[in-house]
């Protein structure tokens, strides 16, 4: 049976002591209050550096749960259900980099601190990315796991489609069976490839996933990306970065990841033998290890 996780208020914050100090025993579930919603977090580890961390698309806070023993001795992790997302409730359809960083910066205030560190996995690297010319300044410490944003199959398409036919598609697809059954039939006549297929059939086939694929959707105007604007940040802050990249990811384009961040003197990269959801006890013990050097 999974322990109960503790679930307090920003306001009533309590210090959890343990005599077993990396356990889900101390996780700790953290809600915020927003304009547009309450933002879940789930709160591990009593190092001194606060570091907050965004999960991938689809994913949730949890997932860094088996991070805890890699980073609780250096950090207090604070890991964002972001909008959409596990137990976060998000009252608009979409959200924007004002609304993150908004959220990010109640979590500062909540733990009194001006700097802090940053981790994003997947879409969640795109979105940590996107804030770096807000946020650079404050950090101490990038993480970027399988980092999406840079050049990532399928993205290209997403990122260019008019916003017009996007709303439009939302509005079309609220019942989108005939478009499940058309995709289907693509992927038999061999008109839809299978990374396609299997991203569309299981987003759209439920109202919650439908809303959490649009939102995000229509949110990436706010996250846009240029490479060479994440590299002239990068070189013109000196941030320590740590970037964690699967060999055997089929989601990125590996060359143009090397391109990016190999060479640059502040930018450590660690090549994993891994696909694209490279979080987990592998990663916790490269982590380990490369916090020691």
């Amino acid at each position: 049976m999974r322990p109960q996780i503790p679930i307090i208020k920003p306001s009533a914050l309590i210090k959890l002591e343990t005599s077993l100090p990396y356990t889900l025993f101390s996780m700790q579930s953290v809600f915020y209050d927003h304009p547009h919603g309450k933002i879940h977090t789930l709160r591990f580890g009593t190092g001194p550096k606060l570091l907050i961390a965004l999960h991938g698309f689809g994913d949730r806070a949890r997932m860094f749960a088996v991070l805890e023993e890699a980073l609780g001795k250096n950090y207090t992790v604070v890991a964002v259900d972001w909008p959409f997302h596990g137990q976060t409730e998000w009252l608009e359809r979409t959200f924007t980099k004002d609304d993150l960083l908004g959220i990010i910066r109640q979590i500062l205030a909540q733990h009194e601190r001006e700097r802090f560190c940053l981790m994003g996995f997947s879409f969640g690297a795109r979105l940590s990315q996107a804030m770096l010319p807000e946020l650079a300044p404050q950090l101490d410490k990038l993480y970027l796991l399988s980092p999406d944003g840079v050049k990532t199959k399928g993205m290209t398409t997403a990122v260019h489609t008019p916003m017009w036919v996007r709303r439009l598609l939302f509005r079309v697809l609220q019942k989108p069976e005939w478009f499940i059954r058309l995709v289907q039939w693509g992927r038999k006549t061999g008109l839809v490839p299978p990374l396609i297929h299997h991203f569309l059939t299981n987003n759209l086939n439920r109202p919650e996933r439908l809303q959490r694929t649009f939102g995000c959707w229509l949110s990436l105007d706010s996250f846009y990306l240029r490479r060479r604007h994440i590299k002239a940040t990068l070189q013109k802050t000196s941030l320590p970065t740590d970037v964690y990249i699967g060999l055997n990811d089929r989601f990125l384009h590996q060359k143009a990841l090397r391109n990016l961040y190999e060479g640059l003197p502040n930018v450590r990269v660690f090549w994993l033998e891994e696909g694209h959801r490279l979080v987990g006890e592998g990663l916790a013990e490269e982590i380990i290890a490369a916090i020691k050097i």
